[in-house]
């Protein structure tokens, strides 16, 4: 049922980093002799569910709807088949709402058309956990509900796996001891999900964070904060010129907001916007605190009263289009943030002082596709500029966003999977890198 052209796709925010989205996974049916063991997986559904597996014609990709009849396969839970780190989690124009699972040894796990996400990138998931369900989004569904799932081998050894398209590098998937996938036009009737037992992983986030744009290394003790499958973000809730991580939960909307992390405590928590909203930051009043956002579909919704405060008030506003990524930067160092966008399909950014008109000021490409997008003051001359992060290496571009000309200041710092932040640390004025893990 499903074919589509290889398109990948990333986010992150600024001066307080958002998470989300996904990548690509397929090949050939064998594997490479040096290839690593493959996951244990299990069906990606409930225990003891019974599932119709197809491989049509796109073996050994299959497509999944439930037994006995259909009935029940539309919204029907998703499920981590094994334990993994979610790399992608993104809308994709052909295949929908689109996650992608890195399981480690070089495989990847990657499921189309979803009804909805549950999981952002860097959310570290259990074999069972939630991370979505299955829907018929992107036209390649057909308009019928099913999961398109694909097991890809990274066989390249570039860090991710390709998928959706004949030559990918897709493998077969082997569930509870059995191997699926072997042929075109291949039907396997009343699978039945042995994936039981499974909770989240409540493991705790890492992070490593230098005051030293130039270093490869932390400058910081490493701290705990927040469990998996929240995301990063950072920002200087308390006016004091420093920002500090906190969290988001994608599950929940929730918000744990902290001016002390390394104890690893949130000081006010509350809930913002939809399950599956992207999280940003910004200061949206000029104050010198920063405040968070969630954009859901192509609108941002800012919180405007304080993290501090219970009550909630927002404004919003629609800037560009659904698949695009939020940024918040202060562009015109005016003191204060403005809402841009991010395409991961084309690693342009659309860059605007006024996102109310719609329109954008500046728009340049920065990167490759798929990057991981950011936003910092690389030279702490109150405006904010962007940079990506491509495998484990940040590019920060140290041009203005008002100039055509393109300069850059680049850095390796910690391993391709880990999630970046980015954050004025010491009040320096400056904003250096840091990762989670």
């Amino acid at each position: 049922m499903t074919s589509l052209p290889s398109v990948r796709t990333s986010v992150r925010r600024g001066a307080a980093t958002a998470a989300a989205l996904t990548a690509l996974v397929c090949g050939l049916p064998g594997l490479p002799a040096h290839a690593a063991a493959a996951p244990n997986l299990q069906l990606p559904f409930p225990c003891g569910q019974q599932w119709r597996l197809d491989t049509w014609g796109h073996a050994p990709a299959l497509d999944m709807v439930k037994e006995p009849d259909q009935v029940g396969t539309e919204g029907a839970s998703l499920v981590a088949p094994a334990a993994g780190t979610v790399n992608k989690s993104f809308y994709h124009e052909n295949a929908g709402n689109v996650i992608q699972i890195n399981h480690g040894g070089g495989y990847f796990t990657t499921y189309l058309h979803l009804q909805s996400r549950a999981v952002a990138v860097g959310a570290r998931v259990a074999q069972g956990a939630q991370i979505g369900r299955v829907g018929r989004t992107g036209p390649t569904s057909n308009n019928h509900p099913h999961l398109h799932f694909e097991l890809g081998y990274d066989a390249n050894g570039n860090g991710e796996a390709t998928w959706g398209y004949e030559g990918a590098e897709r493998v077969r998937p082997t569930f509870n001891g059995v191997t699926y996938g072997g042929a075109n036009n291949q039907t396997s009737r009343n699978v039945t999900s042995g994936n039981c037992g499974g909770s989240p992983d409540h493991g705790v986030l890492d992070f490593y964070l230098t005051d030293d744009q130039g270093s490869g290394a932390s400058t910081r003790p490493v701290f705990a904060y927040g469990n998996s499958p929240m995301v990063p973000i950072t920002g200087d809730w308390d006016g004091d010129g420093k920002d500090t991580v906190s969290t988001f939960d994608p599950t929940t909307g929730q918000f744990y907001i902290s001016d002390n992390p390394v104890s690893g405590a949130a000081q006010y928590t509350f809930r913002y916007g939809d399950p599956g909203g992207v999280p940003f930051v910004g200061d949206w009043d000029g104050d010198g605190k920063d405040n968070v956002g969630v954009r859901m579909g192509n609108r941002f919704y800012m919180r405007t009263s304080p993290v501090t405060s219970a009550t909630e008030t927002t404004v919003s506003v629609a800037y560009g289009d659904s698949p695009m990524l939020p940024l918040a930067g202060d562009w015109d160092g005016d003191g204060k943030d403005t809402v841009s966008a991010y395409d991961p399909r084309s690693g342009w950014f659309y860059i605007s002082n006024d996102p109310s008109t719609g329109a954008a000021q500046y728009s340049f490409r920065y990167g490759d596709p798929n990057a991981v997008a950011f936003v910092g003051d690389w030279d702490g001359d109150g405006k904010d500029g962007v940079g990506v992060r491509m495998g484990n290496r940040f590019y920060l571009r140290t041009s203005p966003v008002t100039s055509g000309t393109e300069t850059t200041h680049s850095v390796a710092y910690g391993d391709t999977p880990d999630l970046p932040v980015i954050g004025d640390w010491d009040g320096d004025g400056k904003d250096s890198q840091g990762i989670a893990r």
